[in-house]
């Protein structure tokens, strides 16, 4: 916790993932940790979804892993109070990607991915009209099931593969993560996959898979 005043400078690159998860869920939790040299804002959204932004930072930090109030940090950044935000440790109970071992399974375009979540979203507008009620969304159960599906598979030499969710996909895009022209990257780790993009990046836990593989090849991030 001490730590935290020391890293504000490079926190304030993590403002804008800060200010959308708040502007979400102005009740959620934002998760602060530093190590071998990157800071990184993780923020589990009301939709299902983990995201985070990661940066480099000058002065490491080493050990900082803190749970804040989202809105608490937002206002501390913003300058909207002088102390840093108490820590909330207790009230983060989710799982946590690793932060090394990270395997680059294969870079898509980020057309590719704006087609397939545009895809999507005329998938859910056609069902709702389907169940009578145009214009609107359908049921949650359905919207759930549609946001689950796999609508992206990739592979590498070695024979690896990855499967990428609808709701993975929508959530890069609505965070403001996928920059125009750029790609994504999908990495796997353990049982976790990613969805590595320009601005952050999305996690997601693989089902059925609570045995860790081990990666024969082994990349770390350049940006998240």
């Amino acid at each position: 916790m001490s730590s935290l005043p020391g890293l504000r400078a490079d926190l304030g690159e993590l403002t804008p993932l800060a200010r959308r998860a708040v502007s979400l869920d102005p009740a959620g939790l934002g998760r602060v940790r530093c190590a071998d040299g990157r800071l990184a804002l993780l923020v589990r959204l009301p939709f299902g979804v983990l995201a985070a932004r990661t940066v480099a930072v000058a002065a490491d930090q080493p050990g900082t892993d803190v749970t804040f109030g989202a809105s608490d940090l937002l206002a501390w950044l913003d300058g909207e109070r002088a102390d840093p935000p108490p820590a909330r440790d207790a009230e983060w109970r989710s799982p946590l990607p690793p932060t090394r071992g990270w395997r680059r399974i294969d870079t898509v375009p980020d057309e590719v991915v704006r087609a397939l979540v545009r895809s999507g979203a005329l998938t859910l507008k056609d069902t709702a009209a389907r169940e009578g009620v145009p214009g609107a969304q359908p049921r949650a159960e359905v919207t759930d099931a549609l946001l689950d599906s796999v609508v992206l598979t990739v592979s590498d030499d070695v024979g690896q593969s990855a499967e990428v969710t609808l709701r993975t996909l929508s959530a890069l895009t609505r965070l403001g993560f996928l920059a125009r022209g750029s790609h994504i990257g999908v990495d796997l780790a353990g049982r976790w996959t990613r969805v590595a993009a320009e601005y952050g990046s999305v996690y997601a836990e693989r089902p059925g898979s609570g045995l860790a593989l081990r990666p024969r090849r082994v990349t770390d991030p350049g940006r998240e």
